[in-house]
């Protein structure tokens, strides 16, 4: 429900014509004008015509069909941060990738709390790396029940296995992230690999570092390909993230749900920062915090088998939890694009 007056403001401002992306315009440019404030009690009813669980729609916006509909709402994003004071240019502040001591250059995290059957395939994966550099893996367990940490325990003989058991107190995923990051033998970068999934080979944490030092960069996001339990490659296959650009990834990352997997961090960089103590869109915050001073490197190469099966985080959730969970990723934008408000001075 639009003000009339305002409504025909903000049509009468618009000068594009567009496929996909013109009722986006105008709610943005609508917002211009004041606050939109959202009920969140019932109004109507919807009937929904889309049966596939929420594990597959989220991955749309990344579908290689709907590109032409992503670089058009980009544009309207990036116009939109513009008029706002929130558009940043692509200029990053340098990062002095030899800061600190380290025993080892590269950590490989597995946070994980009751994943008995697939986290001996991810230390495996792990472990698996060649580098011409010391690395190791640290695994964080959450207080898993399910048999998980005595399959952690089966690999203790090697040395390159780091073990963390969290007490009882709450955690979640941020919050094993920390644990992590934090220990005196993690290494200088800190690179992701999910409890349910695995590298794509064995030069995955080569091509990090390298990706770090060759992009002088905080933070490295890589490719991914969706599989079922089995690896098999399933639809929509193969996930780049093309719509990050060094021009305007970071421009661009307050409009899109996420900004990809693999990732790496610069480790100095997040003992200052931490991931927030949740269990979705962690990475998320930390992501967009991130771009907002420093440069996110990119690798196109597939690095990771990204598995879909019945106990995902995001598999099968109701219509409440989608949107409780992009309510707290609403949020993190909000936030990001207030802080970046005030860092141009507007």
């Amino acid at each position: 429900m639009y003000r009339t007056s305002i409504l025909k403001e903000a049509v009468a401002g618009m000068d594009a014509d567009y496929e996909f992306a013109g009722l986006y315009d105008l709610r943005l440019r609508v917002s211009r004008h004041g606050a939109i404030m959202h009920v969140s009690e019932y109004l109507y009813y919807e009937l929904d015509t889309d049966s596939r669980d929420s594990g597959e729609k989220i991955f749309d916006y990344v579908n290689p069909r709907n590109r032409g509909v992503q670089i058009e709402m980009e544009k309207v994003c990036t116009e939109h941060l513009k008029a706002v004071g929130g558009y940043l240019e692509p200029v990053f502040k340098d990062v002095d990738l030899s800061e600190g001591e380290f025993e080892y250059e590269a950590s490989v995290v597995i946070p994980c709390r009751n994943r008995v059957r697939t986290i001996g395939d991810a230390i495996r994966s792990a472990l698996d790396q060649e580098t011409d550099f010391k690395y190791n893996v640290i695994v964080v367990d959450d207080n898993s029940t399910d048999g998980t940490v005595d399959v952690i325990k089966s690999f203790l003989g090697d040395e390159r296995l780091v073990y963390i058991a969290q007490d009882s107190s709450y955690h979640a995923i941020g919050g094993n992230w920390n644990a992590a990051l934090h220990h005196p033998k993690c290494g200088r970068f800190a690179l992701q690999l999910d409890s349910d999934d695995l590298y794509s080979d064995a030069g995955t944490v080569q091509k990090f570092v390298d990706a770090f030092r060759e992009q002088d960069c905080a933070m490295v996001v890589g490719t991914y390909r969706i599989t079922d339990f089995d690896l098999n490659t399933i639809p929509p296959g193969v996930i780049d993230h093309k719509e990050w650009t060094l021009e305007n990834g970071r421009n661009n990352a307050l409009r899109v749900n996420g900004l990809g997997a693999p990732r790496g961090f610069w480790t100095p960089l997040l003992r200052k920062l931490n991931f927030p103590t949740t269990k979705y869109g962690e990475d998320y915050a930390v992501g967009l915090r991130i771009s907002r001073e420093y440069r996110i490197g990119r690798i196109y190469d597939v690095m990771y088998n990204c598995r879909r099966w019945d106990d995902n985080s995001d598999h099968g959730l109701s219509v409440e939890k989608v949107n409780s969970n992009n309510l707290y990723k609403d949020r993190l934008r909000t936030w990001e694009l207030m802080a970046r408000i005030a860092q141009n001075g507007k």
